[in-house]
């Protein structure tokens, strides 16, 4: 048996950057560093059954990401739910409240003077 010396200090870059992807991915994916393999892995959230992304730098997973979504997206257009409101980018495994949503502006309607406030 080999006996490796290794204190999760020596990985702090990479496990910052795991919880960075993490972060702009959470909706849909898990993502974390693989000490032992020395790589980034991605665990797709969805309903589409997909082998786990792996890279060797975060940039690579990320673009690996990106574009498998582009290919869920186009192959399984039902696999993850998008919010209604025209112009929100917001997808979610689930049916989620969110925010921020660009929630368009309801229209004021000021009351004309003439009225009398003693209807």
């Amino acid at each position: 048996m080999i006996a490796v010396s290794w204190n999760v200090s020596d990985d702090r870059a990479q496990y910052t950057a795991a919880r960075q992807l993490h972060e702009a991915h959470h909706r849909l994916w898990w993502v974390m560093w693989g000490p032992g393999a020395r790589k980034f892995f991605a665990f797709y959230l969805g309903d589409v059954e997909l082998k786990p992304l792996s890279d060797t730098s975060p940039e690579g997973l990320n673009v690996q990401i990106r574009h498998t979504q582009t290919l869920i997206a186009r192959t399984h257009p039902t696999s993850y739910w998008r919010c209604p409101v025209a112009g929100c980018t917001w997808t979610s495994i689930n049916l989620t409240r969110h925010t921020p949503c660009p929630v368009p502006e309801r229209p004021r309607y000021d009351r004309p003077s003439s009225l009398s406030d003693s209807w």
